[in-house]
């Protein structure tokens, strides 16, 4: 299953609270990805946050695996946890 998230810095967190925990949070996303939980993430241009695709057996498995990040254990980020499937609509334009 593929797993939207949308994520991003909660209010009045201090820049010097974060920094500390840039590399930590760094390694984990990086073993998320080499896991291949975490397909691609990118960062949002209109506010201090990303989004991100997972790959997971089922939504607790990703919301676990979104849990494990360092900031998001802190509390620093809010993560929204959207689930995906495949776009069946157009099934609908080839009805017979």
């Amino acid at each position: 299953m593929q797993v939207l998230v949308v994520a991003g810095l909660m209010e009045g967190i201090p820049e010097e609270r974060l920094v500390p925990m840039g590399r930590e949070e760094a390694l984990r996303t990086w073993e998320l990805y080499a896991a291949g939980r975490l397909r691609w993430v990118m960062s949002r241009t209109d506010t201090r946050g990303v989004v991100a695709l997972f790959e997971a057996a089922d939504l607790e498995e990703a919301r676990k695996a979104v849990e494990s990040l360092p900031l998001v254990k802190a509390g620093f980020i809010k993560a929204e946890i959207i689930p995906l499937a495949p776009y069946v609509g157009f099934e609908r334009l080839f009805a017979k």
